[in-house]
């Protein structure tokens, strides 16, 4: 089993990222609710077992965790409002992007 180390710019840079699809998904709810975003400092990397951030207001919120995949650090986070059917999104969130790779889910 390989152990992974997140560096410091690694995780300011995903934290980055992942602020941008949280704001971007649920900008007015963060807002309103004056919410602070997650800092990343303990990433979950089981997918069994994930992070979970949620959204008041949206009934539903994001779940994430961490994966590498040749040595390159990104989280794979699934969001949705349950009272919106087909709401989920799951995105990968890499250092540099955020890629819409599944929807219509939940």
């Amino acid at each position: 089993m390989i152990k992974h180390k997140l560096t410091a710019l690694q995780r300011a840079k995903l934290r980055t990222q992942f602020h941008k699809l949280i704001q971007r998904r649920a900008g007015d709810l963060v807002e309103e609710h004056r919410l602070q975003l997650p800092q990343l400092k303990d990433l979950k990397s089981d997918p069994e077992n994930p992070s979970w951030f949620p959204i008041p207001g949206m009934y539903g919120g994001f779940k994430f965790w961490l994966v590498y995949e040749d040595d390159k650090p990104f989280i794979i986070s699934e969001s949705w409002c349950r009272i919106v059917e087909g709401s989920g999104q799951r995105h990968r969130i890499t250092t540099d992007s955020i890629k819409l790779v599944e929807s219509g889910f939940v």
